[in-house]
Protein backbone atom coordinates (compact mmCIF):
# COMPACT_ATOMS: atom_id res chain seq x y z
CA UNK A 1 0.00 0.00 0.00
CA UNK A 2 1.38 3.42 -0.96
CA UNK A 3 -0.18 5.21 1.99
CA UNK A 4 -2.18 4.11 5.02
CA UNK A 5 -5.44 5.97 5.61
CA UNK A 6 -7.37 5.23 8.80
CA UNK A 7 -11.01 4.56 7.86
CA UNK A 8 -13.84 6.59 9.30
CA UNK A 9 -15.10 4.74 12.38
CA UNK A 10 -18.65 3.48 12.59
CA UNK A 11 -18.98 5.34 15.89
CA UNK A 12 -16.89 7.48 18.23
CA UNK A 13 -17.47 7.71 21.98
CA UNK A 14 -15.61 9.96 24.40
CA UNK A 15 -15.43 8.15 27.74
CA UNK A 16 -14.92 10.49 30.67
CA UNK A 17 -13.21 8.79 33.60
CA UNK A 18 -13.00 9.70 37.25
CA UNK A 19 -10.59 12.64 37.04
CA UNK A 20 -12.22 14.33 34.03
CA UNK A 21 -9.88 12.69 31.55
CA UNK A 22 -11.47 11.92 28.17
CA UNK A 23 -10.65 8.59 26.50
CA UNK A 24 -11.31 8.36 22.76
CA UNK A 25 -13.04 5.12 21.74
CA UNK A 26 -13.63 4.29 18.05
CA UNK A 27 -15.69 1.44 16.63
CA UNK A 28 -14.43 -0.16 13.41
CA UNK A 29 -14.65 -3.42 11.56
CA UNK A 30 -17.31 -6.05 11.00
CA UNK A 31 -20.29 -5.08 13.12
CA UNK A 32 -22.04 -8.36 12.29
CA UNK A 33 -19.27 -10.35 13.96
CA UNK A 34 -20.25 -12.21 17.08
CA UNK A 35 -16.89 -11.35 18.63
CA UNK A 36 -15.37 -7.98 19.53
CA UNK A 37 -11.66 -7.11 19.67
CA UNK A 38 -10.47 -4.44 22.09
CA UNK A 39 -7.10 -3.10 20.96
CA UNK A 40 -4.35 -1.78 23.21
CA UNK A 41 -1.21 0.08 22.12
CA UNK A 42 2.32 0.60 23.38
CA UNK A 43 3.69 3.47 25.45
CA UNK A 44 3.96 6.72 23.50
CA UNK A 45 1.97 5.35 20.55
CA UNK A 46 -1.71 5.29 19.53
CA UNK A 47 -4.24 2.74 18.28
CA UNK A 48 -4.25 4.16 14.73
CA UNK A 49 -0.53 3.41 14.37
CA UNK A 50 -1.38 -0.31 14.29
CA UNK A 51 -3.75 -0.02 11.32
CA UNK A 52 -1.70 -2.39 9.07
CA UNK A 53 -2.34 -5.09 11.69
CA UNK A 54 -5.88 -4.42 12.88
CA UNK A 55 -7.26 -3.67 9.42
CA UNK A 56 -6.84 -7.39 8.70
CA UNK A 57 -8.74 -8.34 11.84
CA UNK A 58 -11.46 -5.83 10.93
CA UNK A 59 -12.59 -8.00 8.02
CA UNK A 60 -13.70 -10.65 10.51
CA UNK A 61 -14.20 -8.88 13.82
CA UNK A 62 -15.71 -5.78 15.33
CA UNK A 63 -12.82 -3.59 16.46
CA UNK A 64 -12.77 -1.22 19.41
CA UNK A 65 -9.72 1.05 19.17
CA UNK A 66 -9.02 3.32 22.09
CA UNK A 67 -6.13 5.49 23.13
CA UNK A 68 -4.79 5.49 26.66
CA UNK A 69 -4.81 8.77 28.56
CA UNK A 70 -2.11 11.15 27.30
CA UNK A 71 -2.02 9.26 23.99
CA UNK A 72 -3.63 9.60 20.56
CA UNK A 73 -7.00 11.33 20.57
CA UNK A 74 -7.47 10.96 24.32
CA UNK A 75 -6.84 13.92 26.58
CA UNK A 76 -3.81 14.42 28.77
CA UNK A 77 -3.98 12.93 32.23
CA UNK A 78 -2.39 14.64 35.25
CA UNK A 79 1.16 13.37 35.69
CA UNK A 80 0.33 11.79 39.04
CA UNK A 81 -2.29 9.58 37.33
CA UNK A 82 0.11 8.11 34.77
CA UNK A 83 0.55 4.72 36.39
CA UNK A 84 -0.60 1.16 35.82
CA UNK A 85 -3.45 1.10 38.40
CA UNK A 86 -5.04 4.16 36.76
CA UNK A 87 -4.67 2.69 33.27
CA UNK A 88 -6.31 -0.52 34.52
CA UNK A 89 -9.32 1.44 35.77
CA UNK A 90 -9.46 3.27 32.43
CA UNK A 91 -9.41 -0.07 30.58
CA UNK A 92 -12.26 -1.37 32.72
CA UNK A 93 -14.28 1.79 32.00
CA UNK A 94 -13.73 1.45 28.24
CA UNK A 95 -14.69 -2.23 28.32
CA UNK A 96 -17.94 -1.54 30.17
CA UNK A 97 -18.77 1.45 27.96
CA UNK A 98 -18.35 -0.60 24.77
CA UNK A 99 -20.58 -3.37 26.12
CA UNK A 100 -23.22 -0.86 27.15
CA UNK A 101 -23.12 1.33 24.04
CA UNK A 102 -22.64 -1.34 21.36
CA UNK A 103 -24.25 -4.39 22.92
CA UNK A 104 -22.93 -7.37 24.85
CA UNK A 105 -20.45 -9.53 22.92
CA UNK A 106 -17.58 -11.82 23.83
CA UNK A 107 -14.64 -9.43 23.83
CA UNK A 108 -11.02 -10.36 23.21
CA UNK A 109 -8.15 -8.13 24.30
CA UNK A 110 -5.41 -7.81 21.68
CA UNK A 111 -2.69 -5.76 23.31
CA UNK A 112 0.91 -4.72 22.72
CA UNK A 113 3.68 -3.94 25.22
CA UNK A 114 2.46 -1.55 27.95
CA UNK A 115 -1.17 -2.34 27.11
CA UNK A 116 -0.42 -6.03 27.80
CA UNK A 117 0.55 -5.15 31.36
CA UNK A 118 -2.69 -3.20 31.72
CA UNK A 119 -4.81 -5.98 30.22
CA UNK A 120 -3.37 -8.66 32.47
CA UNK A 121 -4.02 -6.63 35.61
CA UNK A 122 -7.50 -5.77 34.29
CA UNK A 123 -8.26 -9.45 33.72
CA UNK A 124 -6.89 -10.43 37.13
CA UNK A 125 -9.23 -7.96 38.84
CA UNK A 126 -12.26 -8.43 36.60
CA UNK A 127 -12.26 -11.53 34.34
CA UNK A 128 -14.34 -9.88 31.62
CA UNK A 129 -12.28 -10.77 28.56
CA UNK A 130 -13.13 -13.91 26.61
CA UNK A 131 -9.41 -14.29 25.80
CA UNK A 132 -6.19 -12.26 25.59
CA UNK A 133 -3.61 -12.05 22.81
CA UNK A 134 -0.50 -10.27 24.05
CA UNK A 135 2.23 -9.07 21.73
CA UNK A 136 5.77 -8.88 23.13
CA UNK A 137 4.69 -8.01 26.67
CA UNK A 138 7.44 -6.59 28.90
CA UNK A 139 7.37 -9.55 31.24
CA UNK A 140 10.54 -9.77 33.28
CA UNK A 141 13.45 -11.40 31.43
CA UNK A 142 14.62 -14.93 32.13
CA UNK A 143 16.26 -15.05 35.57
CA UNK A 144 15.64 -11.31 35.83
CA UNK A 145 16.26 -9.97 39.33
CA UNK A 146 14.33 -6.98 40.71
CA UNK A 147 17.39 -4.76 40.35
CA UNK A 148 17.61 -5.72 36.67
CA UNK A 149 13.97 -4.80 36.12
CA UNK A 150 14.44 -1.49 37.89
CA UNK A 151 17.45 -0.74 35.67
CA UNK A 152 15.39 -1.46 32.53
CA UNK A 153 12.62 0.83 33.76
CA UNK A 154 15.03 3.66 34.51
CA UNK A 155 16.69 3.25 31.11
CA UNK A 156 13.32 3.48 29.36
CA UNK A 157 12.38 6.52 31.45
CA UNK A 158 15.63 8.31 30.58
CA UNK A 159 15.13 7.58 26.89
CA UNK A 160 11.58 8.94 27.04
CA UNK A 161 12.65 12.09 28.86
CA UNK A 162 15.14 12.89 26.10
CA UNK A 163 12.67 12.39 23.29
CA UNK A 164 12.26 15.25 20.83
CA UNK A 165 8.78 16.74 21.24
CA UNK A 166 8.30 19.11 18.29
CA UNK A 167 8.59 18.64 14.52
CA UNK A 168 8.03 20.77 11.44
CA UNK A 169 5.95 18.06 9.77
CA UNK A 170 5.06 14.38 10.39
CA UNK A 171 7.45 13.38 7.60
CA UNK A 172 10.31 14.76 9.70
CA UNK A 173 9.41 12.38 12.53
CA UNK A 174 9.04 9.48 10.07
CA UNK A 175 12.54 10.16 8.77
CA UNK A 176 13.85 10.21 12.33
CA UNK A 177 12.18 6.88 13.12
CA UNK A 178 13.71 5.39 9.97
CA UNK A 179 17.16 6.12 11.41
CA UNK A 180 16.30 4.45 14.74
CA UNK A 181 17.53 0.82 14.88
CA UNK A 182 14.38 -0.19 16.77
CA UNK A 183 12.27 0.65 13.68
CA UNK A 184 14.50 -0.82 10.98
CA UNK A 185 11.97 -3.52 10.04
CA UNK A 186 8.97 -1.18 9.85
CA UNK A 187 8.07 -0.21 6.25
CA UNK A 188 8.42 3.49 5.35
CA UNK A 189 4.69 3.90 4.71
CA UNK A 190 3.96 2.55 8.18
CA UNK A 191 6.48 4.94 9.72
CA UNK A 192 4.56 7.77 8.05
CA UNK A 193 1.38 6.39 9.63
CA UNK A 194 3.12 6.21 13.01
CA UNK A 195 4.15 9.84 12.72
CA UNK A 196 0.67 11.04 11.78
CA UNK A 197 -0.87 8.99 14.59
CA UNK A 198 1.32 10.29 17.41
CA UNK A 199 1.62 13.94 16.37
CA UNK A 200 -0.91 16.77 16.55
CA UNK A 201 -0.67 20.11 14.75
CA UNK A 202 -0.76 23.37 16.69
CA UNK A 203 0.16 26.99 16.05
CA UNK A 204 3.89 26.23 16.28
CA UNK A 205 3.99 23.14 14.07
CA UNK A 206 3.60 19.53 15.19
CA UNK A 207 4.10 18.08 18.67
CA UNK A 208 3.90 14.65 20.25
CA UNK A 209 0.43 13.82 21.53
CA UNK A 210 2.12 12.00 24.42
CA UNK A 211 4.56 14.55 25.89
CA UNK A 212 7.97 13.15 26.89
CA UNK A 213 7.34 13.80 30.58
CA UNK A 214 4.14 11.74 30.39
CA UNK A 215 5.88 8.82 28.68
CA UNK A 216 8.64 9.11 31.28
CA UNK A 217 6.15 8.87 34.14
CA UNK A 218 4.59 5.74 32.65
CA UNK A 219 7.98 4.13 32.03
CA UNK A 220 8.97 4.66 35.65
CA UNK A 221 5.84 2.84 36.82
CA UNK A 222 5.45 0.05 34.32
CA UNK A 223 8.34 -2.28 35.01
CA UNK A 224 7.54 -2.69 38.71
CA UNK A 225 4.20 -4.16 37.70
CA UNK A 226 5.79 -6.60 35.26
CA UNK A 227 7.18 -8.54 38.22
CA UNK A 228 3.64 -9.74 38.99
CA UNK A 229 2.74 -10.83 35.47
CA UNK A 230 4.09 -14.41 35.31
CA UNK A 231 1.95 -15.36 38.29
CA UNK A 232 -1.09 -13.55 36.92
CA UNK A 233 -0.84 -15.27 33.53
CA UNK A 234 -0.86 -18.71 35.12
CA UNK A 235 -3.94 -17.97 37.24
CA UNK A 236 -6.25 -16.41 34.69
CA UNK A 237 -9.37 -18.49 33.92
CA UNK A 238 -9.34 -17.45 30.25
CA UNK A 239 -7.27 -18.45 27.22
CA UNK A 240 -4.09 -16.37 26.88
CA UNK A 241 -1.72 -16.31 23.93
CA UNK A 242 1.67 -14.60 24.10
CA UNK A 243 3.27 -13.76 20.75
CA UNK A 244 6.77 -12.35 21.05
CA UNK A 245 9.44 -10.94 18.88
CA UNK A 246 12.43 -13.17 18.29
CA UNK A 247 14.21 -13.27 21.69
CA UNK A 248 17.56 -13.77 19.96
CA UNK A 249 17.50 -10.40 18.18
CA UNK A 250 17.72 -6.88 19.63
CA UNK A 251 14.69 -4.76 20.50
CA UNK A 252 12.50 -7.61 21.78
CA UNK A 253 11.47 -8.32 25.35
CA UNK A 254 12.22 -11.85 26.50
CA UNK A 255 8.85 -13.40 27.10
CA UNK A 256 8.88 -14.87 30.59
CA UNK A 257 10.81 -16.29 33.52
CA UNK A 258 10.90 -19.81 32.13
CA UNK A 259 9.09 -21.88 29.55
CA UNK A 260 7.17 -23.89 32.15
CA UNK A 261 5.06 -20.83 32.90
CA UNK A 262 4.13 -20.42 29.24
CA UNK A 263 3.06 -24.03 28.73
CA UNK A 264 -0.20 -23.16 30.50
CA UNK A 265 -1.02 -20.22 28.23
CA UNK A 266 0.65 -20.79 24.86
CA UNK A 267 3.60 -18.90 23.46
CA UNK A 268 4.89 -18.26 19.96
CA UNK A 269 7.63 -15.99 18.73
CA UNK A 270 8.02 -14.83 15.16
CA UNK A 271 11.57 -15.41 13.89
CA UNK A 272 13.57 -12.33 12.92
CA UNK A 273 10.94 -9.83 14.13
CA UNK A 274 11.29 -7.47 17.07
CA UNK A 275 9.16 -5.53 19.54
CA UNK A 276 7.06 -3.89 16.80
CA UNK A 277 6.23 -7.22 15.16
CA UNK A 278 2.56 -6.31 14.52
CA UNK A 279 3.61 -3.64 12.04
CA UNK A 280 6.82 -5.31 10.89
CA UNK A 281 4.78 -8.24 9.54
CA UNK A 282 1.05 -7.53 9.90
CA UNK A 283 0.04 -10.56 7.85
CA UNK A 284 1.69 -13.22 9.97
CA UNK A 285 0.77 -11.60 13.29
CA UNK A 286 -2.86 -11.19 12.23
CA UNK A 287 -2.94 -14.81 11.07
CA UNK A 288 -1.55 -16.02 14.40
CA UNK A 289 -4.18 -13.97 16.20
CA UNK A 290 -7.07 -15.27 14.10
CA UNK A 291 -5.88 -18.88 14.31
CA UNK A 292 -5.71 -18.69 18.09
CA UNK A 293 -9.13 -17.10 18.45
CA UNK A 294 -10.72 -19.65 16.15
CA UNK A 295 -9.08 -22.46 18.11
CA UNK A 296 -10.86 -21.09 21.19
CA UNK A 297 -14.26 -20.95 19.50
CA UNK A 298 -13.98 -17.18 19.01
CA UNK A 299 -14.23 -17.00 15.26
CA UNK A 300 -16.11 -14.24 13.48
Amino acid sequence: MSDWVVPEPHAVIDVTVDDDVMLSVRRHGNLASRCRVLLGHGCGLAADAYLPFWSQLAIRYEIIAYDMRSHGYSSLGPLETLNVPTLVRDSQSVFKTAQSAFGEKPTVGVHHSLASVVALHHAAQEPEFAALVLFDPPVRPTDGAPDDIEAIGQFMARAASQRRERFDHPHQLAESLARNPAFQLVPPTTLELFARSILVEDAEGWRLRCPPEHETALSQWTFGFTMQLPGIIGRLPIPVKVIGGDPTVPFSFLPTVDMSELITVGYDFVPDLTHFLQVEDPEITATLTIDFLESQGLGS
